[in-house]
């Protein structure tokens, strides 16, 4: 039933735009009271989530939300961002909101002597991580606990790419800024991130609730670093089966710094 629906959508964007609307209502809400904190509450304790403990966030029936992570490690965007990651020819990585660490297991078969971090919000899934990658003996990928907007511990510089993959879409206007200054300060040559980017120019730097936060990169990125630095492209088709990914999904890739 579920599928017939977004089918039927998906033919009828006008409809398909109502309930996107209709659907971000809550969650709006959520955060236009606490702000990031609302995100970063469900996101923390998503495995304890019981209204959406039954399926997984791919669509899919599946009670075991981490394990549906570490499935997911051959969804078509991974392989995507990864290749774009790998063009840096990097010997540190920092990926923020890794869940269980599916794009690092990537990047660690193609760079086995990187110094491999990543960082989320929910230890469960950084300690499920952390086993998976013992249990298959990679040793250069570590899993810490931790949030977008506090990257303190980490040296200035100290890594040659930091990315997200659809993280930065639960962080509302009152961290956004906080967010991307942090991860320039620990980037020495590139950031990348493959977020909702808004291509009308209606929504703002700081962006506005569709589902998730959609937002003018262009312009919040042009605050910290020249225009010329910033490439943005929308996703290939394919990558993504949903129609909100289809219209925003972006790969927004910054160059910190240029080797000569």
């Amino acid at each position: 039933m579920r599928k017939r629906i977004l089918y039927f959508l998906n033919k009828h964007p006008k409809l398909n735009n109502l309930a996107e609307a209709l659907y971000s209502i809550p969650s709006g809400i959520g955060y236009l009271f606490r702000g990031s904190k609302y995100g970063e509450n469900y996101w923390s304790v998503r495995h304890l989530n019981k209204q959406h403990s039954h399926k997984d966030d791919w669509g899919e029936e599946n009670t075991d939300w981490i394990e549906a992570y570490r499935k997911s490690i051959n969804h078509a965007h991974r392989k995507f961002l990864t290749e774009k990651i790998s063009a840096i020819n990097p010997a540190s990585i920092l990926e923020i909101g890794c869940n269980c660490g599916p794009n690092l297991h990537l990047l660690a078969e193609k760079f086995p002597t990187a110094e491999i971090i990543g960082i989320d919000i929910n230890p469960l899934a950084v300690q499920k991580g952390n086993e998976w990658f013992e249990s298959e003996k990679i040793n250069n990928i570590k899993l810490l606990a931790g949030k977008a907007d506090e990257l303190d511990k980490f040296a200035d510089k100290k890594f040659d790419v930091v990315f997200t993959d659809a993280v930065l879409i639960y962080l509302g206007p009152d961290k956004i800024r906080k967010a991307i200054s942090e991860m320039f300060q620990v980037s020495a040559k590139a950031l990348i991130l493959l977020e909702w980017n808004d291509f009308s120019g209606n929504n703002g730097s700081l962006g506005k609730f569709r589902k998730h936060w959609v937002r003018d990169y262009k312009t919040l990125l042009a605050e910290f670093v020249k225009e010329d630095a910033i490439t943005i492209e929308k996703l290939p088709d394919g990558l993504w089966s949903d129609n909100s990914w289809k219209k925003y999904g972006a790969l927004i890739e910054v160059i910190v710094h240029k080797e000569n």
